[in-house]
């Protein structure tokens, strides 16, 4: 039988378990309620936390993912306020969270790595709301408490990546006190070599701590939970090793070319200015020879070459002359027809009016030279001397004994220097003309005073002459004294003529032309000169023609010129011993022939400015106004003459001819000018003028023709639109008072030009001449002009 208690001391027994089991119950049960600033409150000191080893309640919301670190633990931020906390769990309750879950978490206050987290016990979800933005910090207020807990975003420098036992780390902003950027393994993976120092980086992530050992006051850093939460925002340029040093060479090589550039650069501002000053030079010329000196002394030092060779042209020969390198040796010529060797090159680029380079003779297409010829040089470039739109010679350069390509720069140089070798020549010519034309002058005026003074002989010589006549009319018986009166006659006759002569010669005036047989004129010409070639010595051989040989022209002048060739030809054979003068005379289809040959050096030609000193070109002159040519020539292989070249005159070429509307007088002195570059033309011209009793003056240059105006007499001058110097508008009002006619020769019929231009003495004729239209323009020229001389 069981002894039950007494119900009171169960009552009070019941009691006392009570007080036992509530006061062992009461820590658990009543957890303190704490914010996330209080609970991650830090006292003065060592900055542990204040609530250390509590057991607290915080509400929040979470900020973050969370993270597990070292695989020991669970961190994920917790924000309220303002203010955050790191919750930490050793197990999973926490990786349920996600960002912008409402929570209330329980458990115990501690130090982890010197930062204060919530040990939780029990976590408990509230609700769920926006996740919190990350708050935009900079790395140095990153370096402290209050925002540790936080969601944040910070951009900064990396200056130095690594790796340690827990992860992988970034050290971002100053490089004395930088900030860390974590990024756990267990999370992150390995991100080792993705960033370098220099990157600048933009991370996301939870502010944090770690810093085992107080005072916990520093080693702040982000706790980064996914490898994407932190981005590249910049890099520094770095370059590999092999490029940095390609680079270099680059940059060396480049060096290298602009030093070698301008050292080339100024070579050729060297060889400019040297050569502006040889052109300067070249222009205060006194000769040909002179200008050949000035070039060859220069130029090898500037294109590096070994020789320089001019060729001019000659007008009467239509032949290139070699300049001679020495003033003992004379001009050598060029042929145009079947050239060899290098003669071949400067016959194709006078032709061409172009330049030509052959950087290896070896294989030039040109012709080798034959017995006698010096041998070609390796390399050569020739040169058209250009002026006034003219050719008037070639400039040759060559290396003798290296294969060398001319560039485009130096064959332009070389070109300039051609065409100031060219102006120069013209130059010289345009002297020689003024000179000529000053000498004629002067001439002139000692022929006045010769013809005042044999004036006054041609009344007592013509006395004389008249009473030795009658005397031997009065049937004078033969004897000593028949023979003396006869003598008398016979000498007073030669004097009389010689007189007339030397009048012919005074002469300026312009006089009629007229039939002049050249055969008598050259028999005259050898009894007139028959005394001085006995007193010299000098043997006299004439062959002249069967047939006559009548030219139309003035019997004076061409007794000047003659007897010019006979003494230029005495003078040549001064100290030659074998002194012989050959006279000769043939005709050449409708032309005739004059040949002076004397004996001599063969080969050896005068010096360049013989023809002004010999006075060749006056009498060039005289015979071109003829329609005629005169040669001057010096063969190496055979003797040196003068060679006359001229029409026959006809009468039935007066028949032949196109029949005018009217009679021409040809009692007026008729002289006309011809300004034609082109040569053809102006042969054409010259036969068709002559051919109707025109003295003709050719020239190639509008400025030549203003002066031969100025100082002759022309009934007519024609120029061509082509002429170079004076352009012929100018031309024409400059002659306006001077001449009777101008005609312009155009290149084609143009209405326009002749609506404009005609009138007053003023004509346009095109090319081809018509004879038709030649004869209108020539009749109605001719009506002022018998005014004008029927007074003289």
């Amino acid at each position: 039988m069981a002894i039950l208690p007494h119900p009171g001391v169960l009552t009070a027994a019941r009691a006392a378990l009570g007080l036992l089991l509530g006061a062992a119950a009461a820590p658990a049960a009543a957890p303190l309620a704490l914010s996330p600033e209080q609970a991650s409150a830090r006292r003065p000191g060592d900055f542990a936390a204040v609530h250390q080893g509590e057991s607290v309640r915080v509400r929040g919301r979470i900020s973050s993912i969370p993270v597990r670190i070292r695989q020991r633990y669970d961190h994920v931020g917790l924000e309220r306020d303002g203010y955050g906390l790191m919750l930490e769990s050793p197990d999973a309750r926490l990786r349920s969270l996600r960002p912008g879950d409402d929570v209330e978490a329980a458990g115990q206050i501690a130090i982890q790595g010197g930062l204060p987290v919530l040990r939780v016990s029990e976590v408990r979800v509230l609700g769920h709301g926006a996740a919190p933005e990350p708050l935009a910090i900079p790395p140095d207020q990153l370096q402290g408490f209050r925002h540790l807990g936080r969601l944040v975003v910070t951009e900064g420098r990396v200056v130095e990546a690594g790796e340690n036992t827990a992860g992988a780390y970034l050290l971002i902003g100053d490089a004395d006190a930088p900030y860390k950027i974590f990024l756990p393994y267990e999370t992150s993976g390995r991100v080792t070599g993705t960033f370098r120092a220099g990157d600048t980086i933009r991370a996301i992530g939870v502010a944090s701590q770690y810093g085992p050992s107080p005072p916990y006051n520093r080693l702040f850093q982000l706790t980064v939970a996914r490898p994407e939460d932190v981005v590249r925002t910049g890099h520094p340029l770095v370059l590999p090793s092999s490029l940095v040093v390609g680079f270099v060479a680059a940059a060396l090589l480049a060096g290298i070319i602009w030093w070698i550039r301008e050292r080339r650069l100024g070579a050729q501002r060297e060889a400019l200015r040297r050569c502006h000053e040889l052109g300067e030079e070249i222009l205060g010329a006194s000769s040909a020879q002179d200008m050949f000196k000035k070039t060859t002394a220069v130029l090898p030092s500037i294109f590096g070459i070994t020789r320089v060779h001019l060729y001019i042209y000659n007008a009467g020969t239509k032949m290139l002359e070699k300049v001679p390198e020495n003033e003992e040796e004379g001009p050598r010529t060029v042929a145009m027809a079947e050239p060899h060797g290098t003669d071949a090159g400067v016959a194709a680029c006078f032709q061409n009016r172009v330049a030509l380079t052959v950087p290896d003779t070896a294989r030039s297409p040109f012709p080798p030279p034959g017995p006698g010829h010096p041998p070609m040089p390796r390399s050569v470039l020739f040169v058209p001397m250009l002026a006034q739109g003219e050719t008037v010679g070639v400039f040759e350069i060559s290396h003798q004994d290296r294969v060398r390509e001319f560039s485009p720069d130096e064959q332009a140089l070389a070109q300039h220097l051609a065409n100031q070798i060219g102006v120069a020549l013209r130059l010289l010519d345009r002297r020689s003309v003024r000179e000529q034309l000053f000498r004629t002058e002067k001439l002139a005026a000692v022929g006045r005073l010769i013809s005042g003074v044999v004036n006054e002989l041609q009344a007592p010589l013509a006395s004389i002459c008249n009473h030795a006549e009658q005397a031997l009319a009065t049937h004078l018986p033969e004897g000593r004294t028949w023979e003396q009166v006869k003598a008398i006659s016979v000498e007073a006759r030669k004097a009389s003529d010689m007189v007339a002569r030397l009048v012919s010669f005074a002469s300026n005036e312009p006089v009629e032309a007229r039939p002049v047989e050249l055969n008598a004129l050259l028999r005259h010409m050898a009894e007139f000169r028959e005394r001085e070639w006995k007193a010299r010595g000098i043997r006299v051989r004439a062959v002249m023609a069967d047939e006559p040989l009548p030219v139309l022209g003035s019997e004076g002048q061409l007794e000047q010129v003659l007897l010019d060739l006979i003494v230029n030809a005495e003078q040549a054979l001064a100290d030659v011993p074998d002194k012989m003068i050959t006279l000769r005379t043939m005709r050449l289809a409708r032309r005739a022939l004059v040949e002076i040959s004397f004996t001599g050096r063969r080969g050896e030609e005068p010096p360049a400015d013989a023809d002004a000193a010999l006075g060749i070109g006056v009498c060039r002159g005289i015979i071109a106004g003829h329609g005629g040519e005169l040669r001057a020539l010096y063969p190496a292989n055979a003797e040196p003459r003068f060679e006359i070249e001229m029409p026959l005159a006809y009468r039935d070429r007066q028949a032949a001819a196109p029949r005018e509307e009217q009679p021409r007088d040809t009692s007026l002195p008729l002289t006309a000018l011809v300004i034609e570059p082109d040569e053809s033309m102006e042969r054409h011209l010259l036969a068709l003028l002559t051919s109707r009793g025109y003295r003709v003056v050719p020239v190639h240059n509008s400025d030549t023709g203003l002066d031969l105006a100025q100082r002759m007499r022309f009934e007519i001058a024609f120029c061509s639109v082509r002429a170079p110097g004076l352009n012929w508008v100018e031309l024409s009002e400059s002659l306006q008072t001077r001449v009777g006619g101008f005609v312009l020769l155009s290149d084609g019929h143009d209405p326009e030009l002749a609506a404009d231009f005609e009138g007053e003495g003023r004509f346009v004729l095109p090319k081809p001449i018509d004879e038709a239209r030649l004869d209108h323009v020539l009749e109605r020229v001719l009506v002022p002009v018998k005014p004008r001389t029927a007074v003289g």
